[in-house]
């Protein structure tokens, strides 16, 4: 008896103590709050977050339910690999902020019912860089005064980054599509080197609503990664670098058009997007095209730090059993003025 008294006594106080701190505690204001927590800067490899193709770069940066039909799709969603109807080829040039050079390729072929394969190059060149290193220096009785830069006839160092993939793409119903790229990564600082590899997973759904089609994207999945090698002037190892993977949930209508006997097509694409290294972004955009000849692009960027309009234009051009198209985009990046960006792309 005194045993069941004491042990309903534990329980009695044990269910008063979580009724008292619900009660008394959470609705106090004690003055201690939690600190906002910003993500911003915590991944590298951030050339992975680069425009990749002027089409999709003139209409906001979509880059899922939008990009279909050309091998451009291996760097935005792969599962749109499938609506290249045989070989595709493109090429991409862009000088980015700072006169940083961005070049990229990509090739893609339809097998039919074993699906398409594709493959892509990504090469970032920051160019030459003055060389400066922090050396000790001392005062006129030889003591130590700390360190200061020193930039005089160092010469030179350059740094790269790059990225070569290889994707697959399939049809597995009448409307549903998936895809998916694996890419070997590395950058390159001086004399320091690190490695790793990412995975992108793509899909695309036609969702027999008229033309609505919604897709999913998920970018640059993969370890992080360490330089293995640098100068012993370092003298710290630097930190491990993860990689900026992102979420993107899309979806795209064709307002007008869309089939191949109108001389007008529209189509409106808007994005949600999840970073894991900043705040969740939006990316809209639309096009016009008239007889499929001549495309005109705009779109605007959503909660990004600079960018924000873009614009464009394209031209497609078929010469017997080949059709060549020229883009152009115009980005518009805040402080920085703007960029320039061309894709040239052929499918035969």
């Amino acid at each position: 008896m005194k045993v069941s008294l004491s042990f309903g006594v534990i329980i009695l106080i044990l269910a008063h103590d979580p009724c008292f701190s619900q009660i008394e505690y959470n609705d106090a204001d004690w003055g201690v709050h939690p600190m906002n927590y910003s993500r911003v800067g915590t991944a590298g490899w951030q050339f992975l977050k680069l425009p990749t193709n002027a089409k999709t770069a003139s209409m906001g940066g979509v880059v899922s339910a939008i990009s279909y039909g050309n091998a451009n799709a291996v760097f935005t969603n792969p599962a749109s690999l499938v609506d290249v109807k045989n070989y595709d080829f493109a090429t991409s040039r862009m000088n980015w902020i700072a006169d940083i050079g961005y070049q990229s390729f990509s090739l893609v072929k339809n097998m039919s019912e074993y699906g398409s394969f594709g493959l892509s190059f990504v090469y970032l060149d920051y160019g030459s860089m003055e060389r400066t290193e922090n050396l000790p220096s001392y005062d006129a009785l030889g003591k130590n005064i700390g360190t200061i830069p020193v930039l005089d006839n160092l010469g030179t160092f350059s740094a790269a980054d790059m990225a070569m993939g290889f994707s697959y793409s399939r049809q597995i119903t009448n409307k549903l599509q998936v895809g998916g790229t694996i890419k070997y990564l590395q950058q390159r600082l001086d004399d320091a080197t690190t490695t790793t590899w990412s995975l992108d997973i793509g899909t695309l759904y036609y969702t027999g609503f008229h033309s609505l089609r919604i897709s999913f994207v998920g970018k640059n999945f993969g370890p992080d990664a360490q330089f293995g090698t640098y100068n012993e002037r370092i003298q710290v190892q630097p930190i491990k670098i993860k990689l900026p993977m992102i979420l993107v949930f899309g979806a795209a209508y064709d307002i007008l058009g869309g089939n191949d006997d109108h001389p007008h097509h529209v189509v409106a694409a808007i994005e949600y997007v999840n970073p894991n290294d900043g705040r969740e972004k939006f990316n809209m955009g639309a096009e016009y095209s008239f007889m499929k000849i001549l495309s005109l692009r705009a779109g605007y960027r959503v909660n990004y730090d600079e960018e924000g309009l873009t614009l464009g234009a394209g031209v497609n051009y078929e010469v017997i059993e080949l059709n060549i198209r020229i883009d152009y985009a115009y980005i518009s990046v805040g402080i920085f003025k703007q960029v320039h960006m061309f894709t040239i792309g052929m499918s035969f």
